[in-house]
């Protein structure tokens, strides 16, 4: 098998459906073999995913019998999904989001563990955050295991430390999109209370007209997902539009 490599030097993400599946062996007619994740495909083709993070294009033809059925049910699946995703939006289909980010340089030199767990961490939080909300943004994901937990900042640059998960991609993302950072967030705080029209009027549609929305110099709550226990399907998508109300109250789109 001598399938296409795609990309093998700088890493491009831009999160989409199955942005992150198992890892499979892929094995052609006469027994060699590879693996990978399976990204995207067609009727002629599958791209899959190494563990070195580069992609491959392998035609279905190069598969045995087995592997060929395997990679069409995923396509299917991937079509179905896709399909099922749009038409459930209500009303006139939203635009697309369009966060995109890459790792930083020296990112082959990354133990490869915490290489798959930032990984899979972004892809699964920017999947999300595109499929449900309006954002612009070019982030850079960055290895930094003396980093507490992780931080981040309103450039888009991203320290991973001592937590990896959807959770904490989900509330550092929403750092560089101007939680905490932006110039005018401490402009929205009195009192340790946000004032913003915006994001008050988001609360207290989820929780009532007498809800308060606490902020401090970084950070909001309720559905700041500040902590792992935060998080839920509910509270994540309320999250989302908290962070949109915030961005209008700060004069962004």
């Amino acid at each position: 098998m001598n399938p296409r490599v795609l990309s093998t030097s700088w890493i491009y993400v831009v999160a989409g459906f199955a942005a992150a599946g198992e890892m499979r062996t892929w094995t052609a007619p006469d027994g060699r073999s590879i693996q990978g994740e399976f990204l995207k495909g067609d009727e002629k083709s599958i791209t899959i995913r190494k563990s070195d993070l580069s992609s491959v294009t392998i035609p279905l033809e190069k598969l045995n019998q087995t592997d060929q059925d395997t990679a069409r049910q995923l396509v299917a699946e991937a079509s179905a999904a896709e399909k099922t995703q749009s038409e459930s939006r209500p009303g006139k289909a939203r635009e697309k989001g369009s966060l995109t980010y890459k790792l930083s340089d020296g990112w082959e030199n990354w133990p490869e563990d915490r290489r798959k767990r930032i990984v899979a961490a972004m892809d699964e939080a920017v999947a999300f955050m595109n499929k449900h909300g309006r954002f612009k943004k070019a982030l850079i994901a960055n290895n930094s295991p003396g980093t507490p937990t992780a931080d981040a900042s309103y450039s888009g640059w991203i320290n991973w430390g001592g937590s990896i998960n959807r959770r904490v991609a989900l509330h550092e993302i929403a750092h560089t999109l101007g939680i905490g950072q932006h110039p005018n967030w401490g402009k929205n705080i009195e009192d340790g209370k946000w004032t913003g029209k915006h994001a008050l009027a988001q609360l207290r549609e989820f929780d009532g007209p007498e809800a308060v929305l606490h902020a401090d110099r970084q950070h909001f709550w309720p559905y700041g997902l500040n902590q792992d226990h935060e998080s839920n399907p509910v509270a994540d998508l309320r999250f989302i539009k908290m962070v949109e109300a915030m961005r209008k109250d700060m004069g962004e789109n």
